[in-house]
């Protein structure tokens, strides 16, 4: 029963992450993402998962960043500089949104 309601955790976190992220933005997520988390919650992993997706080395060149920080401040402001671009800023809500998608699908099937 336990393992029932981890997976339903995961997938309610998920789902929570990828509403706000559909609904409101990238900002927003990560916003909830941080406001959420709790010492080793789901919410921080996702946050920092999502954080290392980005600073991947081909995807930052595209993105316009030199390196996503891992405090939440610099974020906002590394986010800023993407969001001043808004072909590059849907890149990355599109990005994020195929990413939590398949993060819930696996999930699902776990």
């Amino acid at each position: 029963m336990k393992h029932a309601q981890q997976i339903s955790r995961n997938e309610r976190v998920l789902r929570k992450a990828l509403g706000v992220l559909e609904e409101d933005g990238v900002y927003a997520m990560f916003l909830w993402l941080e406001k959420s988390k709790k010492n080793n919650s789901l919410e921080e992993k996702i946050r920092r998962e999502l954080t290392d997706l980005l600073n991947d080395g081909e995807l930052r060149e595209l993105l316009g960043v030199d390196k996503f920080r891992e405090d939440f401040d610099e974020f906002t402001e590394d986010l800023l500089k993407v969001a001043s671009d808004l072909e590059t800023l849907l890149l990355l809500k599109r990005i994020l949104q195929r990413t939590l998608t398949y993060a819930l699908y696996h999930a699902g099937i776990d």
